[in-house]
């Protein structure tokens, strides 16, 4: 959590970190400073001290609201350093430079952000030439900020349920269009012709517009063979066919670099097939077994090697057998949720050091795959570890497999 920071800061020996954002949106840099659209900049964090936050003067009225101690690029004379120095790399050297005197910053210190990585390669080799009393560190696995954001305050859970109530509006109309089509021999029609894999995409987009989220990474809606493939998107020309599944993944965040949601659901339309069947049961044991072994200060990887367990029992080859392995059960199982769809911590590999903490968001999510078959199952939850050693399914969408036409 963010109350973290400073503690481990010390605990890793440094004096500040520097936290930048350029065009693209930083998690950490959004974290730290609050959800604006227009917000970009430099903040260095010191533990014990108020953040300093340097920042283009058009967006002051944002800088203002995050409460920081501030400094906009006029007045730390950019264009006179520009001047200078003849390019923009020392030139952005030498205004960091500047705002680290001035704050007092020495030692070891820390960089993180989304920017240019060529371009700051050169202006942080820069940097730690013309100020030689600041060591710039590595960061330690986890990383600091990945660590401090991967477990929510009760304010960002809340956040992140109302994510997840949209997601269940989304899968609601999918179901809904699914019961009130017709099949025409193996195909799924209804009054406003064939239902196809793209017309589910909109109605799902189209849920998500109306209420403010966005799809940054856009979504997973795969039959037949391209649901055996974990992350094919599906094509958006196929027809509903009767007795084929459908993988649909759905991972929606909030506008302007918010939190997001994780939830997958595998379906059918009409009766499935027994062997789909059979894997799809297999797989919700596998979630079901999952949530119910969960212990806060457990390390993710033990609940990976539980669901290969699990599944090389019932005689499905696993990644823990074979990395390369393409057909079976190809991932890990799952991974932290927040201001990426993807973070700590991670449920998978044997090397993994991740642990399960109060405060812990993640997705439960096995799958097993059989493309030469032309099928594939997975069932995603959201998981939250309360403080007081509780756990919390937060995804409310049926598992159902078989959805009945009219």
């Amino acid at each position: 959590m963010k109350r973290d920071i400073d503690h481990l800061m010390n605990e890793r020996g440094l004096s500040a970190a520097i936290v930048l954002q350029g065009e693209y949106m930083s998690p950490t840099f959004r974290y730290i400073t609050g959800p604006h659209a227009h917000l970009k900049g430099i903040v260095v964090w010191r533990p014990g001290a108020k953040p300093y936050l340097v920042h283009h003067a058009m967006e002051r009225d944002s800088a203002a609201a995050t409460g920081f101690e501030l400094g906009d690029y006029g007045s730390l004379g950019w264009m006179k350093l520009l001047e200078q120095e003849g390019n923009q790399v020392r030139a952005s050297a030498r205004l960091m430079q500047i705002v680290l005197d001035r704050l007092g910053v020495r030692g070891r210190v820390l960089v993180e952000g989304v920017v240019q990585i060529g371009w700051y390669h050169h202006i942080l080799n820069y940097l730690g030439r013309i100020k030689p009393d600041i060591e710039l560190v590595e960061d330690e696995d986890p990383g600091l900020f990945e660590l401090a954001r991967s477990t929510k305050d009760p304010e960002e859970v809340k956040t992140v349920r109302s994510v997840a109530s949209v997601c269940q509006r989304a899968y609601a109309r999918i179901r809904e269009i699914i019961e009130r089509a017709r099949l025409e021999g193996r195909k799924l029609r209804d009054a406003d012709g064939w239902v196809t894999i793209g017309r589910l995409r909109r109605e799902v987009r189209r849920i998500f517009f109306e209420a403010g989220l966005v799809e940054p990474h856009g979504n997973i809606i795969a039959m037949g063979r391209d649901a055996g493939v974990p992350h094919n998107e599906g094509n958006d020309q196929d027809v509903l066919e009767e007795g084929r599944p459908i993988v649909v993944d759905l991972y929606p965040a909030q506008e302007n670099g918010g939190y997001y949601f994780d939830v997958t659901r595998t379906y059918c339309v009409g009766r499935a097939p027994r062997e789909l069947k059979e894997l799809h049961t297999l797989v919700q044991d596998a979630v079901r077994e999952t949530v119910d072994r969960l212990a806060i200060g457990t390390p993710g990887r033990v609940y990976q090697e539980g669901v290969c367990d699990l599944f090389e029992a019932h005689g499905h080859k696993t990644i823990r057998q074979d990395e390369r392995v393409q057909e079976g059960y190809v991932h890990g199982l799952g991974h932290g949720i927040g201001l990426e769809v993807h973070e700590r911590p991670r449920l998978s590999a044997a090397s993994n050091p991740d642990l399960i903490l109060p405060g812990s968001l993640f997705t439960v999510e096995p799958g097993l795959y059989y493309p030469s078959r032309g099928m594939g199952v997975r069932i995603e939850d959201v998981i939250y570890a309360h403080q007081d050693g509780t756990f919390e399914n937060l995804t409310h969408v049926p598992y159902e497999l078989e959805i009945a036409p009219a």
